[in-house]
């Protein structure tokens, strides 16, 4: 048994900094109202939308639950109220996906199975009651998932673009900082070694300046260069899980898991399989996965690619009506939606079902084929044709775990 105090404090800051996280997304899904369509993930199309009211309600579930785990009051039931709306909240469109919004949830999910209960609350502060303590699988828990997070964020970055200074000199190079390419190189592969590196550090000296001190500059660097809202924030928070395990022998740690009840242990053992293999499924497909983006999501891809549309269009085509006609949905979805759409292949595919679904309620059932245009530029290199549009898009099926063949191969 070790103190709880690191674990307290990390669940405090991790409730206070998701309630900015829940404010942020809420405008977002209030603006599907102004769109055609819903993006939805395979499997989840009951996660709806339903009403500003309950966009509203779920947003107000998961602030106050994100507050009464801060406290300590109630937290494994606080930490699943918050998992299951900001959960529901973020999985409602594809297009708000975020690396950070699954791994707050993952999070909050280690909340509900560790003992979150014995951690020192608000309550304890007032009676003094500061020398609680909790098993070490509890840190070990918490700081086994930031690892995987580091790690496979660091494994993504071994690509050819990345090794060669890309996104990371087009960003120095469009804010005008000085050195560009330089400096551009250098944010490259101090975030490839830092991401492969420091979560295996902090196991054993997480008490070391040598690695404290880099952490936090990298961290709070990126906090001021980059708009990814409160995940170094919450990254700094998880150093203090690893304290206590920097001191305490694997063989301790190890005889402590024995300690685990066979439930818990199981559903662990089921999480931590999940994290560590499916983020690796993007190896089923081959290819540029930052170009075909099949295994993409859900596997800690984290700021690897800059995309930019140079023409997104589709074409309609009723041959029995002699009637073709092109659809422009840059005005007909979310800003957030577009900007997601127009480079993922799966999210053209759900359009092209769409236009021939209306066109056959329109016109009838008469025969409708849909092909798209859609040639995109992908970091350094100049734009070419995701698509092929000679496919009829609305004939074809998405495969979920196998290449899709619409999808042009990327030639660098």
């Amino acid at each position: 048994m070790v103190s709880a105090v690191n674990y307290s404090l990390f669940r405090f800051l991790f409730g206070v900094l998701m309630i900015p996280q829940v404010l942020h997304l809420i405008p977002h899904v209030h603006d599907l109202s102004k769109s055609t369509f819903v993006f939805h993930y395979p499997g989840l199309g009951f996660i709806e939308a339903y009403s500003h009211g309950l966009i509203d309600f779920l947003a107000g579930l998961a602030v106050c639950a994100a507050v009464l785990l801060a406290l300590g009051i109630i937290p494994r039931i606080a930490a699943f109220l918050f998992m299951v709306s900001f959960g529901y909240l973020f999985l409602i469109d594809v297009s708000f996906y975020n690396n950070h919004y699954y791994l707050w949830c993952l999070l909050a999910f280690l909340f509900v199975c560790t003992e979150a209960g014995r951690s020192i609350s608000v309550f304890d502060l007032f009676r003094r009651r500061f020398k609680k303590e909790i098993h070490i699988w509890n840190y070990a828990a918490f700081a086994l998932l930031v690892t995987i997070v580091y790690f496979y964020g660091g494994t993504a970055k071994l690509n050819g673009d990345w090794l060669q200074g890309y996104p990371m000199r087009l960003l120095t190079h469009a804010k005008k900082y000085p050195s560009p390419d330089l400096l551009g190189y250098f944010l490259s592969y101090t975030g490839l070694f830092f991401d492969l590196l420091i979560g295996l550090l902090l196991w054993r000296f997480s008490r070391s300046v040598w690695v404290v001190l880099p952490m936090l500059v990298f961290h709070i660097s990126n906090y001021f260069l980059f708009d990814i809202g409160e995940f170094p924030l919450v990254m700094i928070a998880a150093w203090l899980i690893y304290i206590p395990l920097s001191r305490f022998p694997l063989r301790n740690l190890l005889q402590d898991v024995k300690t685990l009840r066979k439930p818990v242990f199981g559903l662990l053992g089921l999480f931590f399989a999940f994290q560590l293999l499916f983020p690796a499924r993007a190896l089923l497909y081959g290819g540029n996965v930052a170009w075909h983006r099949q295994g993409y999501n859900f596997s800690w891809r984290m700021m690897l690619n800059n995309h930019k549309p140079s023409y997104f269009q589709f074409l309609v085509d009723m041959p029995e009506r002699d009637d073709r006609y092109h659809v422009d949905f840059e005005k007909l979805l979310t800003y957030r939606q577009f900007y997601h759409a127009y480079h993922e292949p799966r999210m053209i595919w759900q359009l092209a079902q769409k236009l021939h679904s209306d066109a056959q309620k329109k016109y009838g059932n008469t025969p409708v084929h849909v092909y798209c245009k859609s040639l995109v530029a992908l970091n350094q290199h100049p734009a070419r044709s995701l698509i092929d549009e000679r496919v009829d898009l609305a004939a074809v099926p998405f495969h979920h775990f196998s290449p899709n063949h619409f999808v042009n191969p990327f030639i660098p």
